[in-house]
């Protein structure tokens, strides 16, 4: 699936166009509208462009400001406007709401989400973590507001994010014991950037969280265990910043030190910080893992799924059993151990990316918010993996997810549908039909066993046996 189809859907409305001034907009298909939009690299980029339809356009100065850089930089920029609604207390129904959608688009150069298409609209604001500075514009996954609106003829456009290695180059990180410059760190070193500042309550309430995820997953996870915890102080005294420091410091992590202010407030602009508590992962090489950390350690305290990158298959956790009382799951039970889980996520992700790329779907990764469009009974053509007779039927969107034993979400299941635990264990449970597949237990588990076994449940050939009743207990 093309990675702009991916982001907006396969519809964009174009918002200049014959008929407009009526309120009439034309639909245009979205790879042609971003045609010759790339992804990274040289070529014309995609500008999300955040703004809210019951906000006077006297006050979103953003906006026009924005138009004219458009001008300016055309055709190497192409916008999709995403029009939220303010929640100010206002009683105005969907009827206004649409005539606002349209009042606010009307005769502007570029495109935008449909009116109708919320799911969308909903993705996209969780995926940017659009929950304040709205109007915004995001390009390549950064917020540019306030590059935009400090270069005014766009001689810096499209405002590319420095290097972290360059902003952080010569920088001693100071840790516990001694100080290590930034460019020394392990090249597979996962680093996480801690926002934070002692006169924020939320953060102090948050470090012990953050460092109880870590120490978790440093010590489940052999490829994480060198995971370093990067401190970024926003304290506006020495004193207080040495408490931030002190917060972390069980962990061993390194902050950059407060003779660097310089580096702190860079660091906080290449990676479109806007508030705190923050928590941003990157890899080795500075790119972005996940821009919204705190949200989701707080959705998966224990880290099961860090970094929280999306993925395909994820780890069992009770936000994802949520999502399961209303969608199909695949959910492969082991052991809890590191290799076990190596092994499930090798086996389940070649079935789980040919489910999605079959169905034109997004990831749902563990977050049980991300996508409400996937509610929806879809009608689709699943072609086996054999090849075999391509059955027409409707199916539930299906997740892919590893019950790891022992884990408070994985136990909870088995005894809710009366599941023995014996481990490994291939399973489709079926909360919204009431129904349960098991591969046979002793059945050896391997990338073309599950996709056989998951080709068998999406063309409604595998033996369905009903779940049992729910237990009081649970």
């Amino acid at each position: 699936m093309d990675w702009r189809e991916k982001l907006f859907g396969k519809v964009l409305v174009k918002c200049e166009s014959a008929g407009t001034q009526k309120g009439q907009f034309e639909f245009v298909p979205t790879l042609e509208g971003l045609g010759d939009c790339v992804e990274d690299g040289d070529g014309s980029v995609c500008g999300i462009y955040f703004s809210f339809a019951n906000i006077s356009d006297t006050s979103d100065d953003f906006g026009v400001r924005l138009e004219e850089i458009y001008k300016i930089v055309q055709p190497r920029l192409k916008v999709v406007q995403v029009v939220l609604w303010a929640h100010v207390g206002t009683p105005e129904g969907p009827v206004e709401r649409e005539a606002g959608f349209r009042k606010s688009l009307t005769g502007k150069p570029w495109f935008a989400v449909p009116f109708h298409d919320v799911d969308t609209k909903r993705r996209l604001t969780q995926k940017y973590s659009i929950a304040v500075g709205v109007p915004t514009l995001v390009i390549r996954g950064r917020g540019v507001r306030d590059a935009l609106l400090s270069d005014p003829l766009g001689e810096r456009f499209p405002w590319p994010a420095p290097p972290l290695h360059e902003v952080l180059r010569g920088v001693h990180l100071e840790g516990d014991k001694d100080s290590k410059l930034y460019e020394k760190l392990a090249a597979d070193t996962v680093r996480v950037f801690y926002f934070a500042a002692h006169w924020c309550p939320p953060c102090r309430a948050f470090s012990p969280s953050l460092c109880a995820a870590l120490t978790a997953v440093r010590k489940r996870r052999a490829k994480y265990a060198n995971t370093q915890l990067i401190l970024v102080s926003s304290d506006r005294s020495e004193q207080s910043f040495n408490r931030t420091v002190q917060s972390v410091s069980g962990v061993g992590a390194l902050s950059v030190p407060w003779s660097a202010p310089e580096a702190r407030v860079a660091l906080a602009a290449a990676l479109s910080v806007a508030g705190i508590p923050a928590l941003i992962i990157t890899d080795g090489a500075g790119k972005v893992l996940t821009s919204n950390g705190r949200q989701h350690l707080t959705a998966d305290p224990l880290g099961y799924n860090f970094p929280w990158a999306q993925r395909p298959v994820s780890v069992l956790t009770e936000q994802a059993l949520l999502k399961m009382a209303r969608h199909p799951a695949v959910v492969l039970f082991i052991d809890d151990e590191d290799s076990e889980i190596e092994f499930a996520e090798s086996v389940l992700t070649p079935s789980a990316e040919s489910y999605y790329e079959e169905c034109s779907i997004q990831y749902p990764g563990f977050c049980p918010y991300q996508n409400s469009s996937d509610d929806e009974t879809m009608d689709f053509d699943y072609p086996t993996s054999k090849h075999s007779r391509v059955k027409k039927k409707s199916f539930k969107h299906t997740m892919f997810y590893i019950g790891v034993d022992g884990a408070d979400s994985a136990d909870m299941l088995r005894e809710h549908i009366g599941l023995d635990d014996a481990v490994p264990l291939l399973t489709v449970i079926d909360f919204p039909k009431q129904k349960l597949v098991t591969m046979k237990y002793g059945d050896e588990i391997t990338t073309d066993s599950v996709q056989n076994f998951v080709d068998a449940y999406l063309s409604g050939n595998a033996d369905f046996k009903p779940l049992k009743p729910y237990s009081e207990k649970c």
